[in-house]
């Protein structure tokens, strides 16, 4: 294993933890910031401290089982050299996008977490209404 996977896999394996002591199912990781522009400040660089991509858009999902990232077709390639495929899957943007996953992987009673901060309303409205679909809560 590279430094990069190792350090990659301890990273989600914290996240997991943190997951697990506040009772959540999963949490979203957008590129985006609290200004939702297409750069970001260094410190604001969540998806490539915890996935290692650094494209200028994707979105990841971590689950206590799986992990997901999602990008658009820009990235299909650069996300298969940055990421480590071994924790995250990759997906297209719009040929299987977060809401579809959620549904698959999400059950009833579950708890997805995200930071309103960094996702526009219109994106929380749809990835709650998948959540929705399967018994679980966007919190």
């Amino acid at each position: 294993m590279s430094k990069a996977s190792s350090e990659t896999a301890r990273r989600v394996a914290l996240l997991r933890a943190e997951l697990k002591s506040r009772k959540l199912a999963g949490y979203i990781v957008p590129r985006q910031d609290e200004f939702q522009g297409e750069y970001v400040a260094a410190y604001a660089e969540r998806l490539r401290w915890l996935t290692g991509f650094a494209g200028s858009w994707g979105l990841a999902i971590v689950t206590a089982r799986r992990a997901a990232i999602f990008v658009d077709g820009r990235y299909t390639i650069q996300v298969r050299q940055q990421v480590d495929m071994k924790i995250f899957e990759p997906h297209h943007l719009v040929d299987d996008p977060p809401t579809v996953w959620i549904q698959k992987t999400l059950k009833r009673g579950d708890r997805l977490g995200f930071d309103p901060w960094l996702i526009t309303a219109g994106e929380a409205q749809r990835l709650g209404a998948a959540c929705k679909a399967v018994g679980a809560r966007l919190v």
